[in-house]
């Protein structure tokens, strides 16, 4: 009988797996419809696996999995951790030519991000005041990487046509005002 149950639960988690798989896929496809060029995943043996290859969805589904299971601390520095590594992906990417795909992967980076300082945020306006200082510190942590991808998009505007330069722009107004924020509530 327990045989039974061990082996309807990996039924259902690899059903949910796959489903999530699915649901990820469709989203990406969605997200860059506009783009038929950058749905083509390709696979390739390299040490890191950018947006581009095929067994990226994975890797998503194992971060949004960690962020879903993680309190909320350990979710800012996930976060940070997981925006960092989209920014040094955008750089892989704009290194190999492909501009729109870096652009897309900067846009989920500061996404990541404006979401570890909102939580952050909300972290500082809670009024205990025995975590203030591990609430701070974490907000020094997250402003250091705010810098290094405003610094990204300062030194490379250069590397995106007109249209792509002035998203990125947009995408770092929203980023501006969260980082003013927690620069006020982390004195």
């Amino acid at each position: 009988m327990k045989k039974v149950n061990y082996l309807f639960l990996l039924f259902a988690v690899l059903f949910s797996v796959f489903i999530l798989f699915i649901s990820l896929q469709s989203a990406n496809k969605n997200e860059l419809k506009g783009n038929p060029s950058l749905m083509s995943g390709k696979f390739y043996v390299a040490k890191e696996i950018l947006p581009d290859h095929s067994l990226y969805p994975l890797l998503m589904i194992v971060d949004r999995l960690r962020l879903e299971m993680s309190d909320s601390e350990k979710r800012t520095y996930l976060l940070v951790s997981y925006s960092n590594r989209r920014l040094f992906y955008s750089k892989k990417l704009l290194d190999k030519g492909n501009s729109s795909l870096a652009l897309i992967t900067m846009d989920k980076a500061l996404k990541y991000l404006n979401r570890a300082m909102h939580e952050n945020i909300v972290l500082l306006e809670k009024e205990n005041n025995n975590k203030k200082t591990e609430d701070q510190s974490l907000a020094f942590f997250v402003l250091e990487s705010f810098d290094k991808h405003m610094d990204f998009i300062t030194n490379n505007k250069n590397k995106f046509n007109n249209e792509e330069s002035a998203a990125l722009e947009s995408l770092s107004i929203q980023s501006l005002s969260l980082a003013d924020k927690l620069r006020l509530l982390a004195k």
